[in-house]
């Protein structure tokens, strides 16, 4: 039997909610399937000439799907709450200033950190050069930081309105990716790498102000910077990395496929 996940780990949850998109794709390929059989059949001509061990198999599986997901549609219902920006009372006014502030705060930490960053020595080149472009690569700058770390950032000060704490607190991150400057609070690792050069290709297609908005948006609307799709597709990714890193793939078509699909 497998090992029951550590919730208390963020990369669990991020797992959980990877394999759940997985399984909803699978689950729109089959819906679509099965919305081809019926336009091209009727019921009555489908009970009388399927095969009856493949109907049986294909029914079991809807029915067992139906309680799975009914179940936990069920558990949803009872713990049930307002959602957290309703909680909050957040205004629309209020979100976009916030998106606004976040982003003015990026360019500036960028523009701070770039002058001091380093380009990607050799040996990081040779092992991302399987899953990011040249580009990428050749424009990235790092920036190790030496007893000191990145902290939270208030960006309203005593005006702050509730719900946006934490929304910039970078103390226990090991990294924080500023378009294409990266800046470690801990001693660079080819994962912890691997993972802010992710966060640097979805700023490269999404743009500072797109990221910004989707980013902060779901953070109001979760609480949680690992829920947010953005940071969970880094994790994400991340993790395929780890698991077979002589298996390249490239992380901009996978960060282009999350885009088209809307999962961001």
């Amino acid at each position: 039997m497998c090992a029951r996940p550590d919730f208390a780990d963020p990369v669990a949850i991020v797992q959980l909610n990877g394999d759940l998109r997985h399984a909803h794709a699978e689950l729109q390929s089959a819906k679509r399937a099965a919305h081809r059989l019926r336009i091209r059949f009727t019921v009555e001509e489908i009970a009388r000439h399927a095969e009856p061990e493949i109907l049986t198999t294909a029914h079991s599986t809807a029915v067992g799907l139906h309680e799975f997901f009914a179940s936990i549609e069920q558990h949803v219902r009872q713990g049930a709450s307002p959602a957290p920006d309703q909680e909050s009372g957040l205004s629309e006014e209020q979100v976009r200033e916030a998106i606004a502030r976040v982003a003015d705060y990026m360019r500036e930490q960028r523009a701070h950190y770039r002058p001091t960053g380093v380009p990607l020595g050799p040996q990081h080149v040779a092992i991302m050069q399987a899953f990011f472009s040249p580009t990428l690569l050749a424009s990235v700058r790092t920036v190790q930081l030496v007893n000191r770390r990145l902290g939270e950032v208030d960006i309203y000060g005593a005006d702050k309105p509730a719900g946006y704490e934490n929304l910039l607190e970078f103390t226990h991150m090991a990294s924080v990716t500023f378009e294409d400057v990266v800046v470690f609070n801990e001693a660079i690792t080819t994962r912890s790498l691997f993972h802010a050069l992710v966060h640097a290709v979805q700023f490269e297609v999404l743009g500072l102000a797109r990221y910004t908005e989707l980013f902060v948006r779901a953070f109001l609307a979760t609480r949680w910077r690992f829920n947010v799709p953005l940071e969970a597709h880094a994790f994400e990714l991340e993790s395929r990395f780890a698991a077979n890193r002589t298996q390249g793939f490239s992380v901009h078509d996978e960060v282009q496929l999350w885009l088209t699909k809307r999962r961001y």
